[in-house]
């Protein structure tokens, strides 16, 4: 299952898989790294864009398909309005380009009938690329926080995860991975060299994620052993992320962790803000549901909301470098968007995890892509709650080609299937 098919791809078929591979591979060192993955999907699709009606309405009958394009117009839709609404300046709609691609993208993953290499391996060399970029940049340069090719280190952590998990869920699920050993080896390193990366970048709101993912790597790993086994396997992977922990630069890592509830319960006692990472976060959190609880139904805007916290933060001092924004996407959207924001992000996540979850259905191959889209979801929900996810276009870039790559896989597995079980 998921093995290499390349020898029954056409000339063209194969330049826009290795075209596919090498935006991915750079997606973190390249700088619009993410952009330009979904540009490639999306030129791909428009390539053939005389079949892509056709094609497209094909897959339409998948319920899979028409969910998470639902979750992604309510999005897109709502955003709109609001744009509208608000009479908002044209670069807010800017934020929307990436899901409005996402059936070109589609179309195109279907057109160069991607392989699951490209998927596997791209990811582990990113994750690679990454880990090296940011070694060199914190242990070489030691210029603080890695951030690769992104213009924030938190960007670069919090992908460098994803890019982690892919390479750990390549090394389950690839089959040509369980009988080349040379593939095993590259893949973990791409696992530990993306996990490696976050570190690096000082992105706490990343860390939960690593564990998340390393955790249900080794019980995947370890089913079928008894419980005593299982429960060391997860004992070791406790022990190996407390070590990279250590071997991370102090100010990087160990610093970061350190009284991080001091400051948590200094701020419950007094409102002060001490640290421009966990106080701040709090106070920019508390005025968010303050603003939400004046406005609930549709917010204050986005040039509303985000000048009246730039008042209130005036008194704190805050440092020119720290933008006035809610780091919370269902905060953020909240005091923006109110409610009706609040719930157009939670019908984007909802439809495309929902999505996923019914190509479990699909069969063996589909399987581990439905599972990952999952996960997907998961991490950037969890990214959400310490940083605007949603507010950045790298995210919002990688997201949908993500999502949209593995969905075409999903189809292209199923297709696959249908006719080994006709032939």
């Amino acid at each position: 299952m998921l093995r290499i098919d390349m020898a029954s791809l056409t000339q063209r078929e194969r330049i826009q898989n290795g075209l596919v591979f090498a935006c991915l591979s750079s997606v973190l060192v390249l700088p619009g790294g993410p952009m330009l993955l979904a540009l490639c999907l999306a030129g791909m699709g428009l390539w053939s864009f005389k079949h892509l009606r056709t094609d497209l309405a094909k897959v339409w009958d998948s319920p899979a398909v028409r969910t998470m394009a639902m979750g992604m117009a309510i999005f897109v839709a709502v955003g709109f309005f609001l744009g509208i609404w608000y009479d908002y300046r044209p670069g807010h709609y800017e934020a929307y380009i990436p899901f409005l691609l996402s059936p070109l993208m589609l179309h195109g993953v279907l057109k160069a009938r991607l392989q699951p290499v490209v998927l596997w391996m791209g990811a582990a060399t990113a994750a690679v690329l990454a880990g090296a970029l940011a070694s060199y940049e914190s242990l070489v340069l030691l210029t603080g926080r890695a951030m690769g090719a992104m213009n924030h280190p938190i960007i670069f952590g919090d992908l460098s995860v994803v890019l982690a998990c892919i390479a750990l869920f390549g090394l389950l699920y690839f089959e040509q991975a369980k009988t080349q050993l040379w593939m095993r080896i590259f893949l973990s390193c791409g696992a530990a060299m993306g996990v490696w990366g976050s570190l690096l970048s000082g992105s706490k709101g990343g860390w939960l994620s690593i564990i998340m993912v390393l955790l249900v790597f080794v019980w995947r790993v370890t089913a079928g052993k008894p419980l005593l086994w299982r429960c060391l396997g997860v004992a070791l992977i406790a022990g190996l992320v407390v070590k990279g922990v250590w071997l991370a630069p102090e100010e990087l890592v160990r610093g970061r962790l350190e009284g991080i509830w001091g400051k948590i319960h200094l701020w419950f006692e007094t409102g002060q803000v001490t640290d421009w990472s966990v106080s701040i976060r709090l106070e920019l959190w508390s005025y968010a549901l303050q603003l939400f609880a004046q406005r609930p139904i549709l917010g204050w805007s986005g040039g509303g909301a985000l000048s009246m916290l730039a008042e209130h933060l005036k008194p704190f001092n805050v440092p020119a470098g720290i933008a006035p924004v809610f780091e919370n996407d269902l905060l953020h959207y909240a005091a923006v968007s109110g409610l009706v924001g609040v719930l157009s992000v939670l019908a984007l996540y909802g439809g495309v995890f929902a999505g996923f979850w019914l190509c479990q259905k699909q069969g063996a191959q589909a399987f581990a892509y439905a599972l990952l889209g999952m996960l997907l979801v998961a991490l950037y929900f969890e990214f959400g709650l310490t940083v605007n996810a949603l507010g950045r276009n790298a995210f919002r870039y990688f997201f949908c080609a993500m999502s949209v790559m593995l969905l075409g896989l999903i189809i292209l597995a199923a297709k696959e299937k249908k006719v080994q079980t006709w032939n």
